[in-house]
């Protein structure tokens, strides 16, 4: 209790000293947040991280800021590092490993990494949780959640789900906790990727593996900055490749990868940032076995024979090496998840308004009234601009974060796998513009979706549906003649009736019923004032009595009743004037 008082206290002062929430809500200072964020730890970097991707609820300026967030904390000490391995993994240090680096060579929120050899002679990375990092990640989402009732009140903060980023946080952290998910997802993705043209995963060594400790084999190279920073004039890295040359072909490798792993696997890294992609220069005897093969099946059939054959293209690769080295947040896509998602794509690509609509509202779940019409009327004014434009020219990562608000202007909510994939194409994309900044990332997504869609269309499957909707039609055909007589026939008989559907119809319904109230209320003052004039008439003039005193009372009321209307309609219209 004291701990979680303690931790309340000092996220307090923090938010106080950096004036978050005023910042936040006004957008402005977004160094002063991100600060904050990074002086609260873990939990709030997560935060901050996730929110770098939403354009719908954060300004350009303090997305670009977030996206800059960076967690370091202070390692371990190796007793405790010890300590951990052997309890996590039931056996001593010296029965591992053969060699144990005792000093980290990386520290994050998380965890530490440590360089190793194992008992086979095989250099690995072991990856170890921080001590009570769950724990103190945990309380901090605990505190969150008693705020949220709090913070809700404050009336800028309203068009925010928070308890929807609550959630999508507390998922997202869970599942980085969870260093055996880690490694599942690692081993996933090396099976899937490893020696996939130029790009390399480490073998994840999953006998090693817990929930607080992950062995993989260790990857080298360097990390991608060192290349995004090279300049044209800067000393060629690779003698027959030039610099600019060199950071196109990556950043074509890299998106064309990223494709793959969408479109092909279903699969993909979520968090492909510079710090988990290390590049690598191979020395002349490496370069000359890196080289890929084309395997290619054939079948024919014979009569009673099946004939096969096969045949093997290999190519050399280029002379480098790409590694992606942590697993901490992947992207699962269901076939039915990716077969909409090519919609989408080949819909953009098509520009054809009315597909890309239908597309949009199949990725998306309702959370409230649905007003069809005014979405189709601001996602086409939104198209238009892009209408006549070149493909290449169409910026893939604006389109979709506008769309994204469109949807959220209109209670949309995009499905939680695709808004993941969208945070990583965003990520990507930041890597993507400073490697080839001309680089049309529509042009290279558009083929892999006509891949899908090619290989997923069931030719046996269309024609076969094909054919039952034309029979089913042609069954419809004699009976055309006589259903137009039944309905000739009802319209003369006075039976005809016609059924309208009137857009946001309570509105209007409670607008008229409005109207009407007050009609009744004006018809109900008159009469009272007629009424109180008749019994003013009606009584003696030398004295004053009982009638007297009420019709005066009923004008007081009329009186009242007439000015409250007046500020009423004054009000009403100097609304509609801020408007």
């Amino acid at each position: 209790m004291a701990k979680t008082h303690g931790r309340l206290t000092e996220i307090l002062r923090v938010l106080i000293k950096f004036n978050v929430i005023p910042n936040l809500i006004q957008q402005k200072n977004p160094d002063q947040v991100k600060s904050a964020f990074e002086e609260l730890g873990p939990t709030f970097i997560k935060i901050g991280q996730m929110l770098s991707v939403r354009d719908d609820l954060l300004s350009p300026n303090f997305t670009k800021t977030f996206k800059t967030l960076q967690d370091s904390v202070p390692s371990d000490s190796f007793e405790i590092t010890k300590h951990t391995i052997e309890t996590e993994l039931n056996e001593s240090l010296e029965t591992i490993f053969d060699e144990f680096n005792q000093i980290p060579f990386a520290s994050a929120s998380m965890g530490q990494a440590h360089r190793a050899i194992l008992k086979n002679g095989e250099a690995v990375v072991v990856k170890v949780q921080h001590p009570n990092i769950a724990e103190e990640i945990l309380m901090d989402l605990q505190l969150f959640e008693r705020a949220i009732p709090l913070i809700k009140y404050i009336p800028e903060t309203s068009v925010i789900d928070l308890k929807g980023v609550l959630q999508e946080v507390k998922r997202s952290l869970t599942n980085e906790l969870d260093f055996y998910k880690e490694s599942q997802n690692g081993a996933q993705f090396y099976q899937l990727n490893d020696h996939w043209r130029e790009i390399r995963t480490p073998k994840i060594y999953e006998a090693f593996c817990s929930k607080k400790v992950i062995v993989m084999e260790e990857m080298s190279g360097e990390n991608l900055n060192h290349l995004m920073n090279l300049k044209e004039s800067d000393s060629s890295i690779i003698e027959t490749i030039g610099n600019s040359q060199l950071k196109q072909q990556i950043a074509k490798l890299l998106i064309e990868h990223f494709m793959k792993q969408v479109f092909d696997d279903g699969f993909f890294h979520a968090d492909p940032h510079p710090g988990n992609l290390l590049f690598k220069i191979l020395s002349p005897e490496e370069a000359e076995k890196n080289v890929t093969t084309d395997t290619k099946e054939y079948q024919k059939e014979l009569g009673a024979f099946t004939v096969k054959a096969e045949t093997s293209v290999t190519e050399p690769l280029q002379p480098y090496v790409l590694s992606y080295i942590d697993f901490g947040m992947m992207g699962h896509l269901s076939t039915s998840l990716r077969q909409k998602l090519v919609e989408a794509v080949l819909a953009l690509y098509t520009r054809d308004l009315y597909r890309i609509e239908k597309a949009v509202v199949l990725l998306c779940q309702q959370e409230g009234a649905f007003d069809e019409s005014n979405f189709h009327q601001q996602l086409a004014d939104f198209l238009a601009q892009y209408l006549d434009s070149p493909i290449e020219d169409i910026d893939l990562q604006q389109v979709f974060t506008q769309i994204i608000k469109i949807c959220h202007q209109n209670h949309l909510q995009i499905d939680r796998d695709i808004t993941l994939l969208l945070k990583a194409f965003s990520t990507l994309e930041g890597v993507i513009r400073v490697l080839d900044p001309e680089i049309s990332l529509m042009e290279v997504a558009s083929p892999f979706a006509q891949r899908y869609f090619l290989t997923h269309l069931s030719l046996e499957d269309t024609l076969k549906q094909s054919g039952l909707d034309l029979f089913e039609s042609m069954k419809t055909v004699p009976k055309l003649p006589q259903q137009i007589h039944h309905l000739i026939e009802a319209w003369g008989n006075g039976q005809g009736k016609i059924n309208l559907e009137l857009k946001k119809q309570d509105q209007l319904f409670n607008r008229i019923e409005s109207m009407v109230n007050r009609l009744v209320f004006g018809v109900i003052l008159a009469a009272l004032i007629v009424g109180s004039s008749l019994l003013v008439q009606a009584a003696p003039t030398d004295q004053v009595n009982f009638i007297t005193i009420l019709g005066i009372f009923t004008y007081t009321i009329a009186a009242v009743v007439i000015l409250f209307l007046a500020i009423d309609t004054l009000i009403t219209y100097f609304k509609k004037r801020r408007k």
